[in-house]
């Protein structure tokens, strides 16, 4: 499976350079009022990136929060949240232009601290910061929605970074 990607220095990649990480996969919006959430996912990207944890960001206006360019995305992240994790391409995560990695990400994620309803998700994508947790060999993902805090993905984390590949 190729699914390919940039991030926003143009740099390319397939989502199988991937594989042998744990990735935490999110659509963000800086005008969201979920976008405090950058914070957590900084704190669990400096606490478990070393272990394995790769944090994937892809900044979107699915849901016309996101106005700017990928690139001034990143750089609000890093002024106020002071994120370290790479952002990549903005992208849509529903209809027609949705992006082939949260295709994937849509048709393979089990729901998890989705409005505590463990299994039953529309297929698109119900806001920003709904997040996906894939294990290292890309066989499992869990879907966490928009509401969740990024702090309750640790157990979920730590179990995957001890999956052997």
């Amino acid at each position: 499976m190729s699914i390919t990607f940039s991030s926003i220095d143009s740099k390319a990649y397939d989502f199988e350079d991937f594989k042998g990480k744990v990735c935490l996969i999110f659509n963000s919006a800086t005008g969201c009022g979920l976008a405090p959430q950058f914070a957590s996912i900084q704190a669990l990207h400096e606490t478990y990136h070393d272990q394995g944890l790769e944090v994937l960001d892809f900044p979107s206006n699915t849901f016309k929060q996101s106005l700017e360019s990928a690139q001034e995305a990143s750089a609000i992240c890093q002024l106020k949240y002071n994120t370290t994790f790479t952002t990549y391409e903005k992208i849509e995560v529903n209809g027609e232009n949705t992006h082939p990695l949260f295709v994937f990400l849509k048709e393979n994620g089990k729901a998890e601290g989705l409005y505590g309803l463990k299994n039953k998700l529309s297929k698109d994508i119900e806001w920003n910061f709904t997040k996906f947790l894939v294990n290292k060999d890309q066989t499992k993902v869990l879907r966490f929605g928009p509401q969740t805090s990024p702090l309750e993905l640790k157990k979920a984390i730590e179990t995957f970074l001890k999956e052997t590949v």
